[in-house]
């Protein structure tokens, strides 16, 4: 019998620059008949345990996952570590010194757009972000707020987009370091949106550097781009994820429900974790 399971490995909450609260997250993908989802916050795992609890509620199987910020070449990276142990004090020790490290960023970010006249304050791009990783997305709403742009995109384009006037490079860590990182937490290293990048330069590098995954279905990616990434995926025996990225809209695109991933190839994330780590 044919499975009719689907799941969207790649969503985004409160606890990093997502406006959707884990149990909104939920219960949003039970609306829309989804077996499993991952959350995949940026560089924090702290709401995993909420949407575990009602997912076990609504029947949702939550994958936990965070999305790991790394440098290659001067450019950010995304890598996703899959199925990690979210609740090692060792991981999350890690965490709170990138998300330490990512408010010094907002500092440094705030006082370069001061420099240009810019006034925007840090309490308040703090209170944009709540309780969660402060990012980008959060100087961005602070500039619309006041009306220094009219939508968050020209926040990026105009200020603190790569290699505009405001822009702060984030906390270096290597993609083998965030490999290492996530292997160490038995979890599943995966490239994230490969389209957000010169991929053909850094797909070759990462897979020598023991990268497992690609995600290879996301709503950036073309017919084009998925047919050439499962090639390389068929090709290097990588894992297939993917994912909406969804933000709860904040950038202007929901995404939530225009990615459904046939549920075998989260059987075969969880598979190569078996193999990987026996003791599980």
């Amino acid at each position: 019998m044919e499975d009719s399971r689907y799941c969207d490995l790649h969503i985004h909450t409160i606890f990093s620059d997502g406006l959707y609260s884990p149990e909104e997250v939920v219960r949003k993908a039970k609306e829309l008949g989804f077996s499993a989802i991952g959350i995949a916050d940026h560089d924090a795992v702290a709401g995993i345990e909420e949407a575990m609890k009602i997912g076990e509620k609504l029947g949702i199987e939550i994958i936990p996952a965070c999305e790991f910020s790394c440098v290659m070449e001067d450019k950010d990276i995304h890598i996703l570590g899959y199925l990690l142990d979210y609740k090692n004090s060792t991981l999350k020790s890690f965490l709170k010194k990138v998300q330490d490290k990512r408010i010094e960023r907002a500092e440094k970010i705030i006082g370069n757009l001061s420099k240009q006249g810019i006034k925007i304050e840090l309490k308040r791009v703090l209170e944009i972000a709540k309780n969660g990783t402060v990012g980008r997305p959060h100087i961005a709403q602070a500039l619309l707020e006041e009306g220094y742009v009219s939508n968050i995109e020209e926040a990026f384009m105009k200020f603190i987009g790569y290699h505009c006037p405001a822009y702060v490079p984030k906390m270096e860590i290597s993609p083998n370091e965030a490999l290492q990182l996530i292997k160490d937490f038995k979890g599943i290293p995966v490239l994230a949106h490969p389209i957000s990048y010169d991929f053909e330069k850094i797909i070759f590098p990462l897979i020598k550097m023991g990268i497992l995954g690609i995600e290879v279905y996301h709503p950036e990616h073309t017919e084009y781009h998925i047919h050439y990434f499962l090639e390389i995926a068929k090709k290097y025996n990588l894992l297939i994820t993917g994912g909406s990225d969804c933000h709860g809209g904040r950038k202007g695109k929901l995404f939530l429900g225009e990615i459904k991933l046939p549920y075998f190839y989260l059987e075969d994330l969880k598979e190569k974790r078996r193999q990987l780590f026996l003791d599980i």
